[in-house]
């Protein structure tokens, strides 16, 4: 197209000329045949240029200046939140916790919880730290995300000050699975739920070394654990 355009102004380019008096230019041919090179070089340029990659929520989110929509592809968030489990037989844990979290597909979110625990048990009450890696599958939700529906399921480690359960080691396992509810605690811009949430859950609670100093020394310990914390655009 920008080719039969130079082409046109360069062919009436003499006859313009001729009709304001003087004589067509005689390097006219030579500025025209240049013109048509250089625009279609420039036309050519242009639609050599790959077509930009469709961008994850989150990049886009940066883009726009808003923040990242929950529960899309690629948004990051973080987590501050508490949890109590109980056995039922008079020992009690409890702890505070930081997650980050990002979302590896629509509806799939993975998490890395760091958490500071008190132990509560038959014997000597103790502390300790623990690190997990959490799969969460937000599988019921409402179309622009305002609440959630999730099923996860978990592993980490804990590193006690003392032996727990008593009469166990200061190093276990933390294997965990369970559901919750999230739900915004912001209204929805363009659709989406881009703020901050609220989320509730109960899981599996279970400690345990693996029997890794032997059956004598892995009592473990079952119980039920129901966590809440407030969730954050990162």
């Amino acid at each position: 197209m920008v080719l039969g355009i130079v082409a046109s102004l360069g062919a009436g380019a003499p006859a313009i000329a001729e009709s304001a008096g003087g004589p067509a230019p005689a390097d006219a041919p030579g500025l025209i045949d240049t013109s048509i090179r250089l625009d279609l070089g420039a036309a050519l340029a242009r639609e050599s240029q790959p077509a930009a990659a469709p961008k994850a929520d989150g990049d886009r989110a940066a883009d726009t200046g808003r923040s990242p929509a929950y529960g899309r592809a690629g948004s990051r968030w973080w987590t501050i939140g508490a949890a109590v489990a109980n056995n039922f037989e008079g020992d009690t844990d409890t702890n505070l916790h930081v997650a980050f979290s990002t979302f590896l597909a629509d509806d799939i979110e993975f998490a890395v919880e760091g958490a500071g625990w008190y132990f509560h048990q038959t014997g000597d009450d103790t502390g300790g730290v623990s690190g997990s890696m959490v799969l969460r599958w937000h599988f019921l939700h409402a179309d622009d995300y305002n609440w959630s529906v999730f099923g996860d399921a978990g592993i980490g480690v804990l590193f006690s000050f003392d032996e727990v359960p008593d009469g166990g080691t200061g190093f276990n396992f933390l294997p965990r699975i369970g559901a919750g509810f999230t739900k915004a605690l912001n209204d929805s811009i363009d659709g989406e739920s881009r703020g901050a949430r609220f989320m509730v859950g109960v899981r599996y609670h279970h400690i345990s070394n693996g029997r890794i100093s032997g059956d004598s020394r892995n009592p473990a310990r079952d119980s039920v654990c129901v966590y809440a914390g407030i969730t954050f655009p990162f």
